[in-house]
């Protein structure tokens, strides 16, 4: 039998930030999901897996993480008017509205807990500044960024946690949305994962010049939800 290997200081506290039950609102917004599942018909665990692979999987590779490994490299380097920078990029890639405002409502949520809970750090202390001067916007993913420094967690922890995160979300919608039961929730969320080490691989070599997730259908169907004759989530 293997000798059993210590569990990193950094485990528990990733475990308690990814865990649905820290309150950053997302249980409020599908992302998009809502919308695009009723314009294209969505009604199964397989439609669910289908979106992962052809929307939400790329974006995260080509999008999402690149942005969250800048922030973090940034953060090493203590460049916080560069990290600032960073996300006005982030803010003007989410064009349409309900998405800008669903992920700046889970951001500060997110931001509020890591106030109360780990404070003392400069960077989230510099960042709290600067938000209160309205210098920042408080994207989900550069307080995410802030987050994963404080705790000390590992890049490629950070980034597969983020992802799982990303794809947890839109299965939890989906339950309401598709009507589809645990169990098969579940299956949709495990063929994500199978799927994820290999866009975080795929993430790690995308330079900031190259990223960039263009998906105008999703995007078009994300702008229409606001006007939508009835919704079960704010986004």
């Amino acid at each position: 039998m293997k000798e059993a290997q210590p569990v990193a200081d950094w485990v528990p506290a990733l475990l308690q930030v990814s865990d649905p039950l820290f309150p950053t609102g997302a249980y409020a917004h599908s992302m998009g999901l809502e919308q695009w599942a009723e314009t294209s018909g969505y009604r199964t665990a397989e439609d669910l897996m289908r979106f992962f692979s052809h929307h939400a999987g790329p974006s995260l590779a080509r999008l999402e993480l690149p942005y969250l490994r800048f922030a973090l490299d940034q953060l090493a380097q203590d460049e916080m008017e560069e990290l600032y920078a960073l996300e006005a990029e982030i803010d003007a890639w989410k064009w349409a509205e309900e998405i800008r405002q669903a992920s700046i409502h889970q951001g500060r949520g997110r931001l509020r807990l890591l106030e109360k809970i780990w404070s003392g750090s400069a960077h989230i202390d510099d960042y709290v500044k600067t938000y209160h001067e309205g210098r920042v916007y408080g994207h989900h993913l550069v307080v995410s960024a802030l987050q994963f420094e404080r705790l000390e967690v590992p890049a490629d922890a950070a980034l597969m946690a983020y992802g799982y995160q990303s794809l947890a979300n839109y299965v939890s919608a989906s339950v309401k949305l598709l009507r589809i039961s645990p169990e098969a929730a579940q299956r949709a969320l495990h063929a994500g994962l199978e799927d994820l080490p290999g866009w975080v691989s795929e993430s790690k070599a995308v330079a900031l010049s190259e990223a960039g997730w263009f998906a105008p259908a999703f995007d078009i169907t994300c702008a229409r939800h606001a006007t939508a004759f009835s919704r079960l989530f704010i986004s």
